[in-house]
């Protein structure tokens, strides 16, 4: 219902932002609603050239078979200001994103009255009609920020009889309390039905549900509801609801115990939640860096061409049909491989982009209209860094990052492999795709950031040597073996990502590493840890790298994180953080956890006070992660640079 509002391009796809996220604003919640209901897209402008972004290799990938086989393009959110004379109303109206207030239920502070933002809506016309207010006043005042009729209504008669001028407008409040279910649906708590709510409050935490909601009937004919707030009770014993007319009540204590079932769903609820809680919105964000290659031939084509092929003609038709497109040797290569649109691991897509950076000798880009540009880079000489077991140091002075929206999930987070391999039947978080066409989808939302970074590879041979020495120490196995064993009891982690132990021994290794640089470049030059990204370069024989970096208008962009990435200034930050990683406020708890920690207990040693970055910055939702690893006595990978 609300006009307008005001928000970062950059939080419409992010981590914690995008279609079916909940963006608060200081006029209120509002939910983001499905890529197809925006302005943007019911417009066209979607379909215009200058929005479509420019990153084939990403967009191959997404055409995957199980994933979005008829994707075409991936669409740049456009960016809009505000007019000159009136900063609330765009520019241009169509480059809008949709959404709508989420929760619906409203209360006002001064009198109590708690109601759904339409009935808020109804009374509010009434109410200024009464008074001979113009419709686009009426509208106005109440898309601004909804507002109470019956304090207007009541200040308007007070002033009439005693002259003397009362405030009108009260602004009214959300209810911070939602309920969301693991189909990935969101809805109000039926707040109508909770006067009359039967309850076991000495079971609120329990998961077969202890609150019982009469949906017969509400708890009287003439429903008027009061959000009533104890100044003695803090917790939400101290907030009731409560029926004016009937006076039926019940305070919000025992909430958490309440369980609805998802219609159709046998042994599937929803949940509440408070509506900023981490668990309501997880996107499914696909994120590439840039590699100059060439656009890959796209879905309407390949099918074009299998035809052609079934109806016997040669590769010159072919060529001679679609030379405007591709070239000769483009197309050669796709009939040879018979398909091109196989499943890609995200280890595997990653390794193209390690081996390209890492790779010896002068960079080559296709043409020279290429946007070159787009990737700069500047191998560093290191001496001090060899010793300590890397191979390569790289400054990335220039690069692009592409975020992708593909699907989000509420309560918990579903693995990015699994979701584009279509392996999502027999798992209990079900992903919400971005628009209604699901995974036929011919568009998807992305955006585009440019940035610096630095890159750090270890050394695979002092990587290998390294495991080789801590797979006889019982300490480090046992420690694996426990997130191990952890994995597998984890319903939302692919058992096939960590195909060996030594896998997940260097993945870890390689992402705690990750962390307690990025905390440090926090500690130590003062950029905050939410304006560094980390992306991981690990696989099982070949790859061992990480980048950390920030993209343009963060802190320490514009060449400040790039300026740390010489041998000399690099080394004093690495040798700081592993020092600080010895010394937790937590320990000896933290260091010596049994059975794990975090999340699903895929941690060991690692907690806020060591290890663990906001949520924005980490790529594996502060997971797999292990200071033993690094600084341990007997099998840490730096405890001869330690101690």
């Amino acid at each position: 219902m609300a006009r307008y509002r005001h928000i970062q391009t950059h939080k419409v796809i992010s981590s914690y932002g995008g279609v079916g996220s909940i963006i608060e604003t200081p006029q209120g919640a509002l939910i983001i609603e499905d890529f197809n209901r925006w302005p943007f897209f019911t417009n066209g402008l979607y379909e215009s050239e200058e929005y479509h972004i420019k990153e084939n290799r990403l967009l191959k990938r997404l055409q995957q078979k199980n994933c979005f086989p008829k994707l075409k393009e991936l669409v740049r959110i456009p960016s809009n200001v505000g007019k000159y004379k009136n900063p609330a109303i765009p520019e241009d109206r169509n480059k809008t994103i949709s959404a709508e207030y989420f929760p619906k239920w409203f209360y006002c502070s001064n009198c109590k009255r708690f109601r759904h933002i339409d009935d808020w809506w109804e009374n509010w016309k009434k109410t200024l009609q009464k008074y001979k207010e113009s419709n686009d006043k009426i509208r106005d005042l109440f898309f601004d920020a909804p507002k109470c009729y019956h304090c207007y209504d009541n200040a308007h008669q007070k002033t009439k009889k005693d002259g003397k001028r009362r405030r009108y407008y009260y602004e009214l409040e959300q209810v911070r309390f939602i309920l969301i279910s693991p189909e990935g649906d969101i809805k109000d708590i039926p707040w109508e039905r909770w006067p009359s709510a039967e309850k076991r409050v000495d079971k609120e935490n329990s998961d077969n549900g202890t609150i019982i909601l009469g949906f017969d009937k509400l708890c009287c004919e003439n429903q008027d509801l009061r959000y009533i707030k104890s100044q003695k009770y803090y917790d939400l014993s101290g907030i009731r609801i409560e029926c004016n007319n009937c006076k039926k009540r019940n305070t919000l204590a025992g909430l958490w115990g309440l369980r609805l079932p998802v219609q159709n769903k046998e042994k599937v609820f929803f949940k509440p939640v408070i509506r900023t809680s981490n668990s309501v919105y997880y996107p499914v964000s696909i994120r590439s860096i840039f590699l100059p290659v060439e656009r890959e031939i796209n879905p309407e084509d390949q099918k074009a061409i299998r035809e052609w092929l079934e109806d016997g003609e040669n590769i010159n038709f072919i060529y001679k049909a679609l030379r405007k497109k591709y070239s000769i040797e483009k197309i050669e290569n796709f009939i040879k491989s018979g398909t091109s649109n196989e499943f890609e691991s995200e280890v595997e897509y990653r390794l193209k982009e390690f081996r390209f950076i890492i790779r010896p000798g002068r960079i080559k880009y296709p043409d020279k209209d290429s946007d070159n540009k787009e990737l700069i880079f500047e191998r560093q000489n290191i001496a001090i860094l060899k010793n300590l077991g890397f191979s390569n140091l790289t400054i990335i002075k220039r690069l692009k990052i592409t975020t992708v929206q593909t699907a989000y999930t509420r309560q918990e987070p579903i693995d990015s492999d699994q979701f584009l391999s279509g392996e999502i039947e027999n798992i209990k978080i079900k992903p919400k795709y971005t628009s209604k066409w699901g995974n036929q989808a011919e568009y998807l939302p992305a955006v585009e950031s440019f940035g610096e970074g630095i890159f750090l590879a270890f050394d695979n041979e002092k990587l290998e040597k390294w495991l080789e020495n801590s797979f006889i120490n019982i300490n480090f196995v046992t420690r694996i073996h426990t997130i191990e064993e952890n994995i597998k009891n984890n319903d939302l982690i692919k058992k096939t990502r960590f195909n060996s132990d030594r896998f997940l021994s260097k993945f870890i290794l390689v992402h705690t590493l990750s962390h307690i640089l990025i905390k440090e470049f926090e500690f130590i030059v003062g950029y905050p840890a939410t304006s560094l990204n980390e992306r991981l370069y690990v696989n099982e024989n070949d790859m061992a790298g990480l980048l950390i970096c920030t993209v343009a208008g963060s802190e320490g962009s514009y060449g400040g994180v790039i300026s740390q990435g010489n041998e000399d200034k690099l080394s004093r930050i690495l040798k700081s953080a592993l020092v600080r990683a010895k010394d937790c406020a937590s320990d000896p708890v933290c260091y010596n956890t049994i059975d794990g920690q975090g999340v699903g207990g895929l941690n060991m040693a690692a907690c806020y006070s060591c290890a663990l970055l906001p949520e924005t910055s980490c790529e594996e939702f502060n997971s797999f992660l292990d200071r033993a690893l690094l600084i341990d006595k007997e099998f840490g990978f730096f405890k001869n640079f330690v101690f």
